[in-house]
This record gives structure tokens, sequence and C-alpha cells, in this order.
């Protein structure tokens, strides 16, 4: 059994993730698409998704069956809950060749046969290879998670609105305790059924994070190389796992190209900057701008001769990046 020993100060700093990582549900969608490979045909008729996901997984993203086999031990490279796809990315490409090594030596110790060459060149920190990872997580990310991110948002945010009412009435005991059947608290400490071992938190806490692709027992995350403790588990928004049905209701709300506009502004960008980001002319770029600024979901500040577009707190709130309800390696079993 683990065990993960908390501090006074651990407590008052255990929190909700604000939203969803993209990087990180992309990692879990790809965990489960390995565990769906083990032959559980009950399990993946359930989960819709997964079906569709064997289908459009991109040949780009093959390299990451190199990386990821279909029982953990598995390799921490994704594990950021930075809410950008593009930051988190850039935090791979600069990972150090000693992380780059200890990981891979420590995911393929259990696995038979030699690493493929590439992989042997990523543990050297080889720029190409350490390129051709992030292209793979990438191309995952977009076959499979952007067409599914407003219900993975939708689930994110049920979840957690459905857990504060059991924080305020029974604290984190009564949390930890409704998550999964494999978590409970004991003697001023989280117990985790089905591993072995015992950490610390160092006074940083716990971020808590509920996964809409992840459907698997409670995974920690004790490595402070990608942001910290984390404890990532199934999302139920509803007493349920998700569905992810590929779906565009903001689409649909407000028309493909204004939404993807919106989407697009969740890092600000200027005018040229948007048009590239969705693919249309700067003047298109600049008439949605303007419809969606009348509607107060950006702002726009100049900036010497140029002009730049931010959400506005209403838009934060449309795209589904709530503000946070309450304010190392991948292992399971």
């Amino acid at each position: 059994m683990v065990r993960v020993n908390f501090t006074a100060d651990d407590l008052a700093r255990t929190r909700f993730s604000a939203a969803p990582a993209p990087l990180m549900e992309t990692e879990m969608a790809l965990l489960e698409l390995r565990r769906s490979s083990l032959g559980r045909r009950a399990w993946v008729r359930a989960r819709p998704w997964l079906r569709e996901a064997r289908r459009v997984f991109p040949r780009a993203a093959r390299p990451l069956l190199d990386v990821y086999g279909p029982y953990p031990p598995w390799p921490s490279f994704f594990d950021s809950p930075v809410p950008d796809l593009d930051e988190a990315l850039k935090f791979v490409r600069a990972s150090p060749r000693s992380y780059l090594r200890n990981e891979l030596a420590s995911t393929w110790r259990h696995r038979p046969g030699r690493p493929p060459t590439w992989l042997q060149n990523l543990a050297d920190g080889d720029a190409d290879a350490i390129g051709l990872l992030v292209r793979a997580m990438r191309g995952l990310h977009d076959a499979v998670v952007a067409p599914r991110w407003d219900a993975a948002l939708s689930s994110f945010h049920g979840d957690v609105a459905r857990r504060m009412p059991v924080l305020a009435a029974g604290g984190h005991q009564a949390l930890f305790d409704t998550l999964d059947e494999r978590l409970h608290w004991k003697d001023n400490g989280l117990h985790r059924q089905g591993l072995s071992g015992e950490y610390g938190l160092d006074g940083e806490g716990l971020l808590l994070i509920p996964s809409a692709f992840w459907a698997g027992p409670p995974l920690l995350v004790m490595d402070a190389t990608h942001g910290g403790n984390a404890l990532i588990y199934a999302a139920s928004a509803n007493g349920r796992v998700a569905h992810l049905a590929v779906s565009d209701t903001l689409g649909t709300l407000i028309g493909p190209t204004r939404a993807a506009v919106l989407r697009a502004l969740a890092e600000p960008r200027g005018t040229v900057d948007l048009a590239v980001t969705v693919r249309i002319s700067p003047a298109s770029a600049s008439e949605h701008a303007k419809v969606l600024r009348d509607a107060c979901l950006i702002d726009t500040r100049r900036e010497g001769r140029s002009v730049r577009h931010s959400l506005t707190p209403l838009g934060r709130t449309v795209l589904g990046q709530l503000p946070s309800l309450s304010g190392g390696s991948v292992t399971s079993g």
C-alpha cells in the first residue's frame, strides 16, 4: 500500500486543478488506449470513444507506443498540469538528458528486448528524437483529444463542482474517500491500495486532477520536475465516467470559425497571429474579434501600431476555463 504523508501545510495547499491540462489528458488518452489493447471488450464497449480513437490514431503518434507499454510504470514526460499545450511541450523539449535517460531506463526495464534506436537516441538527449516525441504527442492530441475537448471540459468542471460540497461538509478525509474506492485517509495520510511505498509532499500539498480520459485506478505523480505532486483520478461529473462524444456545443452556439477564434485567444494574440492560428485572413480575424468584443467575450488593447486580443472573464467562462473553486512518475496498479 502507498502512503502519502501530509503536514498541516500540505493540507492547506491541497487543491483542485483550475482547469484540465491538455498534455496530461493526451497522455491519459494514450494510456487508456494501451489498456484497451489488453482485450477487455466489455470495457471498450462501455467507452465508445476508444473505438473511434483507434480508428483515427495517427501514424505520427506511433512512436508513443514504443515509449508507453500497456503496463506501468510509465515515464513522466507529459505529466505537466500546465493548461496550455504549447507551453507544456516546451517543458518536454527542455528535458535534461539525465532525466530522459533515467525515465526511459526505469520504464524499459520491465519490457522485453532492446529499445528501438530512436528511443536510445532519446535517452541520449538527441534533439531529433525529442522532436519526434513532441510531434507524436501533438499528433495524438489533435486527432483524439482536441475533438472531444468540450466534453472533457464539461466533465472536469462537473466533477469539481460535485466534490466541493463534500469537502466543505466533511473535509479532506471525506473528499478522498469519494474519489476512488482504492483511496482512504488514515492517521494524517492518504493510502492508495494496490501499490507500495511512502512519500512526503514537502509542504507543497497535492494537486487534484479529475481526468475525463482516464478511467483506471488513481495515479500518483510525485515529480517536482513537471509542476509538483498530483493525484489524477477518473472524473465522474454525474457519478458516471464521461462518454466524451465528439461535439462542439460552442461552435453550434456562435459558429465554428468564431468558436475557433475564441479558443485561439486562450493565449493573448495579435490580429495577424490570430489569423495564422485559425487559418483565416487578417481581415476576417479582425471582423470576428469585433463581434466577440461587442459580446464582452474578449478585450482588445492597442500596443504601438498593433493590437492584442485576450479573453475577458466572461470569455474564459464560455470556454469552460473557470477559476479554481478552491482558491514524477506515474504509478498505477
